[in-house]
């Protein structure tokens, strides 16, 4: 048994090619169709219900492209929308949270353990509950580090602009028991030299390549790997598509398909 389709992954940008990075990495053969919501991004400002319209019709678009799982490469998507949308739509879909906070438990020797995140992941407080169901005595400490997220879309990370932020955002993990920190952002990963820099005592946790590994799981428990080897990647993107391209083409750093311009408010 197998199953051909394409596998699917949201994003309020372009963070979620980390993910996507990882999906080529672990599973190399299955065909990719990405969307990152461009034009409406960022989604870590926007209200709880904002977030659930707009991760509605990225589902939907993606539903449309025949995907066969839907990877919700979005931390925000994820600690908002997901548990609406699963009551909606029928299609399996695999949120980065749990396997980010089942990673940090696992690491931490401490117990205390560090999540940046957009305002509207770290106000949802999704990582801390998660974490404290696994390990009630564990501590977080949650930080909004919304300002991260221009850093990646704007290509700025090896700026002193950048270096100075990063600096100030994570000062209360520094010289102390953090030892585990979430990069609960799809955005973060972009930023792991600067941050390990500013950290270096400090283990990173990055929540999507323990998501990769649990689709890859899913989709073998369940038959519904592909049995083709010409994997094919398709890059949406619905705005700013120029610096998308460039900067998914350097990121990737492999054959892309397409990468398009399209709208999902039809």
């Amino acid at each position: 048994m197998s199953d051909n389709r394409p596998i699917g992954l949201l994003d309020s940008g372009l963070g979620g090619l980390t993910v996507t990075k990882e999906v080529i990495r672990q599973l190399p053969d299955e065909d990719i169709v990405f969307i990152g919501d461009e034009a409406r991004m960022p989604y870590g400002v926007k209200t709880k219900e904002e977030i659930i319209g707009c991760t509605r019709q990225l589902v939907q678009y993606l539903i449309d492209q025949n995907v066969k799982v839907i990877i919700y490469a979005c931390n925000t998507a994820t600690a908002n929308a997901l548990p609406t949308l699963r009551k909606e739509f029928s299609i399996p879909m695999i949120g980065v949270i749990e396997p980010g906070a089942i990673s940090a438990t696992q690491v931490t020797k401490t117990k205390h353990i560090g999540v940046i995140g957009t305002e509207a992941t770290i106000n949802a407080k999704s990582y801390s509950t998660a974490i404290q169901s696994l390990d009630s005595n564990i501590d977080v400490l949650g930080v909004a580090a919304q300002e991260f997220v221009t850093l990646v879309e704007k290509d700025i990370a090896d700026t002193d602009v950048a270096k100075n932020n990063i600096a100030k955002t994570l000062k209360p993990y520094k010289n102390n028991d953090y030892d585990t920190l979430v990069l609960g952002c799809t955005h973060f990963p972009m930023l792991r030299d600067q941050i390990q820099s500013f950290l270096p005592n400090v283990q990173l946790v990055d929540s999507g390549v323990a998501t990769v590994t649990i689709t890859k799981k899913f989709l073998k428990e369940n038959d519904m790997l592909t049995d083709t080897k010409n994997s094919k990647i398709e890059l949406h993107a619905t705005g700013n598509i120029d610096d998308f391209k460039r900067l998914a083409t350097r990121w990737l750093a492999t054959d892309i398909e397409e990468i398009s311009l399209v709208n999902v408010e039809k």
